[in-house]
C-alpha cells in the first residue's frame, strides 16, 4: 500500500489568495460602478432636479402685516418671484404670470405635498404691507384655495442680503424719468423644495408654466421615494446628474 504525502500550504499562499479575492471584489465593484454610470447617464431611468444651493433664511411681513419666515415654507414646494408695486412700463409683468401659475397649481395640488407662492418686493422702502395688500387684491382669488400666496416686504438692507445674496438676483433701485421709484433687475422665478434647497431657477421674463409643473412633478416623485430602498436609486440619479 502506497502512502500519500500531504503537501502543506505555504505560509505565503494564504495572503496571496486574500489579495486575489480582494482584487476580484475591487474589479467587480468598479465594473458595477461603470455599468451603473453608463445606465444612469444614457437611459436616465430616474430624473431629478439639481440641488443648486441652500435658499436664504428671512423674516418679512406679508400683505396682511403678519410675520413670515423661511421656516413657514419648510415642507412645501415654493416658487418665488421678485417685483414691486410700481412695476410698470418696461418692467416685466411677472405677477400676472404667477397668477396663472397659481391657478394651474390649484388644479394639481394634492395631499402628498403642500405648494406655496411667494412674491418678494424689490422696493421695500416704499412697498408697505398696506400697499402690498391693495396690489395683491388684483391677483389673489376671491376665495382662498389650498395654494398659499404671500406678498412679502422687509427692511431694505435685509432684502438686499436675501434677494441679492441668497437668491443671487442683483437689482438696482433708482428713479424713472418722472422721478418715481423704479427698480432695474432681470426677472427670475425660483423653485425651492421642502428642505429649503433651491432646485430650479427660471431666468426669464416669460415663465414656462408647463415646465414648472413638470419640475414640481419630479420633486413630488422624489419626496414620495425619499425613504426605503428607492431612496438609493434617487441618490444615484443625483450622483450621475440625471437632470431633465
Amino acid at each position: 500500500m502506497t502512502a500519500t504525502t500531504a503537501h502543506p500550504v505555504s505560509a505565503q499562499s494564504l495572503p496571496d489568495q486574500k489579495i486575489s479575492w480582494g482584487l476580484k471584489l475591487l474589479y467587480t465593484f468598479i465594473a458595477l460602478f461603470l455599468i451603473s454610470l453608463f445606465y444612469f447617464t444614457i437611459f436616465k431611468p430616474i430624473k431629478v432636479l439639481p440641488r443648486v444651493s441652500l435658499a436664504p433664511g428671512f423674516a418679512f411681513l406679508n400683505q396682511d402685516g403678519a410675520i413670515k419666515t423661511s421656516e413657514d415654507y419648510r415642507g412645501k414646494l415654493t416658487i418665488y418671484n421678485f417685483t414691486y408695486t410700481g412695476c410698470t412700463g418696461d418692467c416685466a409683468p411677472t405677477t400676472a404670470q404667477m397668477q396663472e401659475l397659481h391657478k394651474a397649481l390649484e388644479q394639481v395640488a394634492g395631499q402628498d405635498v403642500q405648494l406655496a407662492l411667494v412674491t418678494i418686493s424689490l422696493d421695500p422702502a416704499n412697498d408697505s404691507p398696506e400697499l402690498w395688500k391693495n396690489y395683491a387684491a388684483q391677483y389673489l382669488p376671491a376665495v382662498p384655495g389650498v395654494v398659499s400666496w404671500d406678498f412679502l416686504t422687509g427692511e431694505v438692507q435685509k432684502t438686499k442680503y436675501v434677494v441679492g445674496g441668497g437668491f443671487s438676483l442683483y437689482y438696482k433701485n433708482l428713479n424713472d424719468a418722472a422721478g418715481r421709484p423704479a427698480v432695474q433687475f432681470q426677472p427670475r422665478f425660483v423653485l425651492v423644495d421642502g428642505w429649503g434647497i433651491i432646485r430650479a431657477e427660471y431666468r426669464t421674463a416669460q415663465l414656462d408654466i408647463p415646465m414648472v409643473l413638470r419640475d414640481i412633478s419630479y420633486l413630488r416623485s422624489e419626496i414620495r421615494n425619499s425613504s426605503g430602498v428607492a431612496r438609493y436609486a434617487y441618490e444615484a440619479a443625483h450622483l450621475f446628474r440625471c437632470y431633465p
